[in-house]
């Protein structure tokens, strides 16, 4: 099977994935006490006025037709309209996309080639002083909560110091400097736990590729320490490192919530945080098939990298 029948299958296979993730949600945030109508009104709500909008939306129909409904809209293109700022839900979430794509974007180009970096030299320096102290450094970043570390980069940085902003979001065309400062500390933040993650895992793949018999035999033959370590045991321990590597990207969107939320930046995390307290049932579904789409073409992209890393690997 050829590299572009198996992307099409992939692609076809990715369409029941998103209708068990719409139906998973979509009766999880209506199993919820309560309903959007009375969290907008407020306490006691007129019953006249609490009657009229939850007729106006469609939520004291059945289940099975607010179901049926709000599948055949999304078949349609149309992900929703949200109760709470009547407005559709793809114009939200397109208004949110920069500061989270920015994020995440950022976060990720940190963290990727630190990890490696660092796995690297700590598999080159396996039980001497330098692999201990990655090893220490990987341990403290994977074992430490992000919202704690937020906090206290907050406490310290902000408030301490006061060298950085505690909150907040700038665009980059608005104000460059502005920018950066507001985004260091949640740029950190959530790095740290990507990067031990990821670097545990490169030292791992990478000290099991080291004590194979070819890297011996290259040993023995000469080959310089720094092309044997680069081109031959690293390029062998990439294949188990493209899963996790594509795979961090939900932990990037999860991680994305909480940062949003204790940074106040105004991104998607914070939108779908927001709509979840407000059970806004529009802006839930929507950013969970959203998400379940960048995940989903996230696994699709993984698949396809271990051709061109092992090209023993075929697609049948």
């Amino acid at each position: 099977m050829s590299i572009y029948r198996y992307s099409a299958r992939r692609i076809l296979q990715i369409i029941p994935v998103l209708l068990g993730v719409f139906s998973l949600t979509f009766v999880m945030v209506h199993a919820l006490p309560g309903n959007p109508v009375r969290i907008y009104l407020g306490l006691n709500p007129s019953q006249s006025l609490e009657q009229e909008l939850l007729a106006e939306y469609g939520f004291n129909q059945p289940l099975w037709k607010q179901y049926l409904d709000y599948l055949w809209r999304l078949l349609h293109g149309n992900i929703g309209e949200s109760f709470v700022r009547k407005e559709p839900v793809s114009e939200l979430m397109l208004a949110r996309l920069g500061p989270t794509v920015t994020l995440m974007g950022l976060s990720y180009a940190i963290a990727l080639p630190s990890a490696l970096l660092l796995g690297v030299y700590a598999a080159a320096t396996h039980n001497e002083l330098g692999d201990h102290v990655s090893r220490f450094f990987g341990l403290a970043g994977l074992s430490t909560p992000n919202f704690w570390l937020g906090l206290m980069l907050i406490f310290i940085m902000a408030y301490q110091f006061d060298v950085l902003p505690a909150s907040g979001y700038v665009p980059f065309t608005q104000d460059p400097v502005a920018s950066i400062k507001h985004l260091i500390l949640p740029v950190i933040t959530l790095a740290t736990a990507q990067t031990a993650t990821l670097m545990r895992m490169t030292r791992s793949s990478m000290v099991e590729e080291l004590s194979k018999d070819y890297v011996q035999t290259a040993r023995a033959y000469g080959l310089p320490e720094r092309r044997i370590l680069l081109k031959h045991a690293f390029r062998n321990a990439l294949l188990p490192l493209v899963t996790i590597i594509g795979l961090q990207l939900s932990f990037l969107l999860d991680g994305s919530v909480v940062i949003e939320q204790i940074f106040a930046i105004p991104g998607m995390g914070r939108l779908g945080y927001n709509g979840l307290l407000q059970q806004d049932y529009g802006v839930i579904i929507g950013l969970n098939i959203f998400f379940a789409i960048l995940f989903l073409i996230g696994v699709l992209i993984t698949d396809l990298a271990y051709a061109y890393i092992d090209p023993r690997i075929r697609y049948d």
